[in-house]
């Protein structure tokens, strides 16, 4: 049988949880944190960016053959 003190400490643990789960969603947190990413190393961030303008680039392509 599990104790009050088990109890106590697996509320503390769950809010604990909680929290940090809420500090990871929160969207001021999130740009903040991507700022400082891409400030540290914005390589990532403009190889992604490289990528979806080369699919955007190759879709008008696409389009483009195909109307011919």
């Amino acid at each position: 049988m599990t104790d009050q003190r088990d109890v106590e400490r697996q509320r503390e643990e769950l809010r604990r949880h909680l929290e940090e789960i809420e500090d990871r969603m929160n969207p001021a947190k999130v740009v903040d944190r991507t700022r400082r990413r891409f400030d540290e190393d914005p390589a990532p961030f403009l190889a992604v960016a490289g990528g979806v303008v080369a699919a955007i680039a190759g879709v008008v392509v696409l389009v483009v053959l195909r109307r011919r």
